[in-house]
């Protein structure tokens, strides 16, 4: 009962927390591409339907490459970057020169484009142009960030159910720490908590031994090896319980047909190893 209370409440967040991600991430990229005036409906869909975060790189490529804006710091009006004058209260920027009509710093005696001396009483400074910065960094980060912690949160949940079921020690399709090797005629093999097969081909003529020596050691489950001959009969099976020490296998087998006999590995929910050699 606990067991699928917990697991639909992962499936509910499964659900819901990427959908609630998503949403802040398009409420973050429409309000910065709206600051910028650029197409924010367009950049928000990119944003939520790229997959992989591709939209979002690319929002702030282009970003990057906008035109700064700024704001007046008596009315708050944007205002561009080459701007003088406030267009909507008329406040002034920097000092201008009242024959060219350049800016000019307000500690200069002599305008440095025409030369016309500076009178005191020309134009001054009466409000500043602001830096409009929207901080979009900061909130993708928080994004990225709790979208890590839940994924983090979620692996470490489905894995903990997987070890209290019991997944590990029974599933047919989880395979832990396992390596296998088959060079020519020689199996081995390390695993734990593993099912599947392994096997060799051995080609012999008729009269000759069908020769197998090494060691099996099951700690777990159970370990079949059987022996086919070139018509794909099985001639031969023999099975390894799981026990605490290494069991040698030594067998030797006539071929009564000329080919390749296959010797097959079946590994049952098994722990272990084996080290085979043929002969």
């Amino acid at each position: 009962m606990v067991g699928s209370i917990v697991m639909t409440l992962m499936l509910a967040a499964i659900m819901v927390i990427p959908i609630g991600l998503m949403i802040a991430l398009g409420v973050v990229v429409y309000k910065d591409a709206k600051a910028h005036h650029m197409s924010a409906g367009l950049w928000t869909a990119v944003a939520i339907l790229a997959p992989n975060f591709i939209g979002v790189i690319i929002y702030l490529v282009v970003r990057s490459n906008q035109e700064k804006i700024y704001t007046c710091s008596n009315c708050g009006v944007d205002v561009k970057e080459d701007y003088n004058m406030c267009p909507n209260c008329k406040s002034v920027f920097e000092k201008i020169c009242h024959v060219c009509k350049r800016a000019i710093n307000n500690d200069v005696a002599y305008c440095p484009y025409c030369g016309t001396e500076v009178d005191e009483a020309e134009q001054v400074q009466t409000a500043t142009k602001v830096s409009k910065k929207t901080n979009i960094v900061k909130p993708l980060a928080i994004i990225g960030g709790i979208f890590l912690a839940f994924a983090l949160i979620l692996f470490v949940g489905m894995f903990s159910m997987a070890i209290a079921s019991g997944e590990f020690n029974n599933s047919t399709s989880v395979s832990v720490m396992s390596y296998e090797v088959s060079m020519g005629e020689h199996l081995k093999a390390g695993f734990k908590y593993n099912e599947g097969r392994d096997s060799i081909k051995l080609d012999r003529q008729a009269g000759e031994v069908v020769g197998l020596e090494g060691v099996m050691n099951v700690t777990k489950g159970n370990i079949t090896l059987d022996i086919f001959n070139p018509k794909g009969e099985k001639v031969y099976t023999e099975k390894y319980e799981a026990s605490d020490v290494e069991q040698p296998v030594n067998i030797q087998l006539e071929a009564q047909d000329s080919g390749k006999y296959k010797v097959a590995l079946t590994i049952s929910k098994a722990s272990g190893s084996y080290d085979i050699r043929g002969n």
